[in-house]
């Protein structure tokens, strides 16, 4: 019997160190569940980590509310856990204690608001403290000013998490970045386009937000969009093929030197274990290239899946100039994806249609890369909780020309005027007017438009309008508001067939709504962008 006892006592022993972690094990969060997070308001909160497999790990959100929010998961045969803590009200602080057998880890400074994922290229990745390559990429004084005085007001209140730039072949389980609370000395590192986002919520709502600050300039949308959802694809094929062929085309010295770090990369980490646990530090073939497929996807937003967010705001475009025929469908790719991995096909997509560039329009229409990307980034409205806030009129209207547009104020507050709206029941007119339909009315070419309350002229007269009949060429067209129609013509064309507005790099920009919000370039025409 005492046999029989002892046994007993050593297989129950056995059965508590499977399931608990041992003073040895490493008890982990990611970096975006960190001091000074902000957590999603309203929503069950996703929390998530790395133990000992099969270990037992308790959660506890320790609230200003007083209300008990905790949960237990246990860890998988990879030693990650995840579960969920119970909706908080924005406003209430505290703090994350996580234990598991004697470790403990203790998350400070958490606050509940509102969270937005924001990505993608230059215009979205400009700082605050961008310090200029010509005069037109300084940061007007005044406007990093302001932005010192709002994280004053905000006390607090305003949050972001910077990811680092990391791009690699595999999707790594973290990224690299930290919650900063902003003040005046650290708002300069936060992106302009998301500050100016927070803050317009911020002080329509008076309730915190913090914003996840991940993008790259110069980078097209494939690198951010998860591997097998691109694969399958209606132009994955294609897409993976040329990507395929300049990797075959990496010159043979920078193959010699790749397949070298990778021989050293693999002896100090000889075990599946040690190479998992060191994936960030895997050579990666044409390293210095961000572009490749799935490479910012894998490295930048795939660990912090499933942080619990409101929604997403994207600024890309014009890294995919170069072959805009397929970007309608790589859009909806992406955002389908980036729903799905974070198990919510509802959340909000707010992109930004891209901005005037370059020599102010003199043609009646100016075939222009950004045209076409313009024209397909409506694709992604053909999906649900998705909208856009045009930027045709807040680029650089002189020389010397500059992409990277630095008042970001108003486009923040453009895509703030939609959140505000279709997430945060505050009603108001928020969308630039966009073509409805159209119609011909014997000479003439009556065009209907949604969100056109209080259609008006920017200026003294109508202007960057063109109309062509079904042959010959495109030719300035004269004509008046109506309403919330606008009437279209050409003296010298009897029968009209077609219209398109603003169409070139840097349009000209002649009509808006009441609330000031530009008329958004457009087409009748489907057989050709040219």
């Amino acid at each position: 019997m005492k046999i029989v006892a002892r046994l007993g006592i050593v297989l129950f022993s056995l059965m508590l160190a499977a399931s608990t972690c041992s003073a040895a094990s490493s008890l982990q969060l990611p970096a975006v569940i960190s001091d000074h997070a902000m957590m999603q308001a309203g929503k069950a909160l996703a929390v998530w980590g790395w133990a000992e497999p099969k270990a037992t790990v308790t959660v506890v959100f320790k609230a200003s509310d007083g209300t008990p929010r905790q949960f237990t998961a246990n860890a998988g045969d990879d030693g990650r856990w995840t579960g969920q803590l119970p909706a908080a009200p924005a406003g209430t602080t505290g703090k994350l204690e996580i234990r598991c057998g004697d470790e403990h880890i203790t998350v400070a400074d958490v606050l509940i608001g509102e969270v937005w994922l924001c990505s993608g290229q230059s215009n979205m990745s400009y700082l605050l403290s961008t310090k200029s390559r010509s005069v037109n990429e300084t940061t007007p004084p005044e406007l990093v000013a302001a932005a010192a005085a709002e994280a004053t007001a905000a006390k607090g209140s305003l949050r972001y998490f910077a990811v680092r730039g990391k791009y690699v072949d595999w999707p790594l389980d973290d990224v690299d970045g930290k919650w900063i609370v902003a003040s005046p000395e650290t708002v300069g590192s936060c992106f302009a386009l998301s500050w100016n986002f927070a803050v317009a919520v911020h002080e329509k709502l008076n309730v915190p937000v913090g914003v996840i600050d991940s993008a790259i300039g110069g980078t097209a949308i494939e690198p951010w969009t998860p591997h097998a959802d691109l694969e399958t694809s209606a132009v994955g094929s294609a897409n993976l093929a040329r990507y395929k062929l300049k990797l075959d085309n990496v010159k043979p010295e920078a193959k010699a030197k790749f397949e070298a770090a990778m021989a050293e990369w693999t002896q100090h980490n000889s075990t599946p274990e040690l190479q998992h646990q060191h994936l960030s530090s895997k050579p990666v073939l044409d390293g210095g290239n961000p572009n490749f497929p799935s490479r910012l996807y894998n490295g930048m937003i795939h660990g912090l899946e499933p942080y619990t967010l409101r929604g997403f705001l994207w600024f890309q475009g014009d890294g995919n100039i170069s072959n805009a025929n397929e970007y309608s469908v790589l859009a909806q790719n992406l955002i389908t994806a980036w729903r799905h991995h974070w198990h919510d096909e509802t959340l909000p997509f707010y992109y930004v249609e891209m901005q005037n560039y370059g020599n102010p329009q003199e043609k009646p229409v100016e075939f222009s890369g950004l045209s076409a990307i313009r024209d397909a980034q409506q694709g992604a409205l053909k999906l649900p909780a998705t909208d856009v806030a045009t930027a045709i009129d807040v680029g650089i209207d002189k020389p010397p020309f500059e992409a990277h547009f630095p008042d970001k104020k108003r486009l923040g507050q453009r895509l703030a005027g939609l959140a505000l709206s279709h997430d945060y029941n505050q009603p108001g007119l928020v969308n630039s007017p966009a073509l409805k339909s159209f119609a011909i009315e014997g000479d003439k070419v009556r065009l209907k438009f949604e969100h056109a309350d209080g259609l008006r002229l920017r200026g003294t007269e109508l202007k960057g309008f063109a109309i062509r009949g079904a042959e010959g060429d495109w030719a300035w067209a004269q004509g008046r508001i109506d309403g919330e129609d606008i009437l279209v013509w050409n003296e010298k064309i009897p029968v009209p067939a077609d219209v398109r507005s603003a169409w070139a790099g840097h349009p000209i920009v002649s009509v808006e709504n009441r609330a000031g919000l530009p008329l958004r370039p457009f087409r009748t025409d489907t057989k050709s962008l040219k």
